[in-house]
């Protein structure tokens, strides 16, 4: 379990809501994809889960994932 107190870097941060929207996603009966990009997705269960993972991180650590993921896309 990670320690709250501790930062997170963008790409712990984002892969973390992946996995925690992969969750989600399963309690749903589909089938979670490690690393998919649910953001990017077309299908409206897969946006509803990350973006129920973002909302997580946002009151649980104060964290805003998209700004995380815009972050690392400027990278690439």
């Amino acid at each position: 379990m990670r320690n709250l107190d501790k930062p997170m870097t963008n790409r712990e941060l984002v892969d973390a809501a992946i996995e925690l929207a992969g969750e989600f996603y399963a309690m749903q009966g589909y089938t979670h994809r490690a690393g998919f990009k649910y953001w990017e997705s077309p299908h409206p269960q897969e946006q509803l889960v990350f973006e129920m993972a973002c909302r997580a991180f946002e009151v649980i650590r104060g964290s805003d994932v998209m700004d995380a993921v815009a972050d690392l896309e400027d990278e690439e």
